[in-house]
């Protein structure tokens, strides 16, 4: 049985002769132990992301090549070279989300990869549910700022290529939300209230990150 697999398109990466290893991992769910449903008003809370992660990097490199930097150039908004931060390993939304589980209190996550907030977050919302997320709750980290001048890229693509510095949502009941987001401080995140569900579909925004 295929029981696990996803395709990318990366341009430009691979020779001829070249080949891509790849594997996974699948996770069962016993019975009984499936979260709340999500419902309308829930709140959702941004978990920050450390860097572009795993996603968009063909409209990364596109945008380095139409810059004129190269990738040991030094990163214009941090230490060390572009390429170096650029590549920021991906933060693995694993132990800090299960202790939250066991508190209860949650009702979904959603990790931002591939398709950003506007792509992703519909994919643990219940039919006739949308998303309405506050774009003024967090600022947009200089790295991609840095890509949107650089590429002229629109907000509304950035959104649905990039994490923008949220690299997973927890939808949460909405009295235990406050002290969810203390939870995750508490244990590394940086975590804020970012919107709440609605009654719709896809996701909405408020406000602007660029």
């Amino acid at each position: 049985a295929l029981i696990g697999g996803e395709t990318a398109e990366m341009p430009g990466m691979y020779a001829a002769g070249d080949f891509d290893l790849a594997g996974f991992a699948v996770g069962a769910m016993e019975r009984g132990q499936a979260m709340p449903e999500v419902r309308q008003g829930d709140a959702l809370i941004g978990l920050a992301s450390d860097g572009v992660h795993s996603n968009g990097f063909s409209l990364v490199r596109k945008i380095v090549e139409v810059s004129g930097f190269g990738w040991d150039a030094a990163c214009p908004w941090g230490d060390g070279t572009l390429g170096e931060a650029l590549l920021a390993p991906t933060r693995l939304y694993v132990k800090t989300p299960l202790k939250a589980m066991r508190g209860g209190g949650v009702h979904a996550l959603a990790h931002i990869t591939g398709g950003g907030l506007t792509e992703n977050l519909p994919r643990v919302l219940p039919e006739g549910m949308g998303a309405e997320i506050d774009l003024t709750t967090w600022s947009l980290p200089p790295m991609f700022r840095w890509l949107a001048d650089q590429g002229g890229v629109a907000e509304a693509e950035m959104l649905k290529t990039f994490n923008c510095g949220v690299g997973m949502v927890v939808v949460a009941e909405d009295d235990h939300a406050p002290e969810l987001v203390q939870a995750f401080e508490a244990q590394g995140e940086r975590a804020m209230l970012i919107g709440k569900v609605v009654s719709g579909e896809g996701v909405s925004y408020k406000g602007n990150l660029l």
